[in-house]
């Protein structure tokens, strides 16, 4: 199953790349890989030879997010196995399978075509950095004569955090970001006017009072977006990337699998 080539979507090394990437995020929680990660995990296993049944239930996976009771068996098998010679990628997947529980349906409607925005927007990623790294600088943005660029606007939310990213083409993300900056000096400004009528009032008066926490609030939802204005301006205006970390490796499994073997 190739990748590369295929409308934008990462190369197998590109693949590998992001899933150390999401690797080293889970284990800094301690946690089961998420599900990109995991449908990443699947599409490199499905572009190695496997057997038909694997290959079926990693297909139905990458497509839905579906874990069927075949693929998780295999899964486990694989996993136990000390000759696979996938053994490491099998051993991620089927932790992932152990911390779905029991909810193993599919993941959403669009859960491949959605899996598929988030990749091709993270090849644009990776072409910037490279760029950025070889001072080569950004490409200067086009505009078609119609409609403008391609919208993309994706969001996703950590279970365990509750944490949600967004993932926008540059030009939504300036638009967004001036219409947050735009909101953040309308609270600064009703801050102050709050303020001014409050000072006016006696001390200890419920008028003051009553001014001093709407001002409060006010200032809390423009800190807020100050704080993604700036994280923002920090991402687009840094001139050089920070050195990349030295190339990693898929960890050794075995620390995992016996866990894994106690939890099935």
């Amino acid at each position: 199953m190739r990748r590369d080539g295929d409308g934008g979507l990462p190369d197998l090394r590109l693949y590998e790349r992001l899933i150390d990437d999401g690797i080293a995020a889970a284990d800094s929680r301690r946690i089961a890989v998420d599900h990109l990660t995991a449908r990443r995990l699947a599409i490199v296993l499905a572009s190695r030879p496997q057997q038909s049944e694997f290959s079926r239930g990693l297909l139905r996976f990458i497509r839905t997010g579906a874990v069927t009771r075949p693929l998780k068996v295999q899964l486990r098998n694989y996993a136990r196995s000390g000759i696979h010679p996938n053994r490491a990628e099998v051993t991620r997947l089927y932790r992932y399978c152990i911390e779905r529980g029991e909810d193993l349906g599919p993941v959403g409607p669009d859960f491949g075509s959605t899996c598929d925005q988030i990749d091709r927007a993270d090849v644009t990623l990776a072409g910037l950095r490279d760029r950025v790294k070889h001072r080569r600088g950004l490409p200067e943005p086009t505009w078609p004569e119609v409609d403008g660029p391609q919208v993309v606007a994706l969001a996703r939310q950590d279970p365990h955090t509750q944490m949600v990213s967004l993932i926008m083409d540059a030009t939504t993300a300036n638009i967004t970001m001036f219409a947050a900056a735009a909101y953040a000096g309308d609270r600064e400004a009703h801050v102050r006017e709050v303020k001014q009528m409050g000072d006016k009032l006696p001390e200890d008066s419920y008028g003051r009072r009553n001014r001093q926490a709407i001002a409060a609030r006010e200032t809390r939802i423009a800190t807020r977006l100050r704080a993604v204005e700036r994280a923002y301006k920090v991402a687009i205006e840094r001139e050089e990337m920070a050195a990349p970390e030295a190339a990693r490796t898929i960890d050794p499994v075995d620390r995992f699998a016996d866990h894994e073997m106690e939890l099935e």
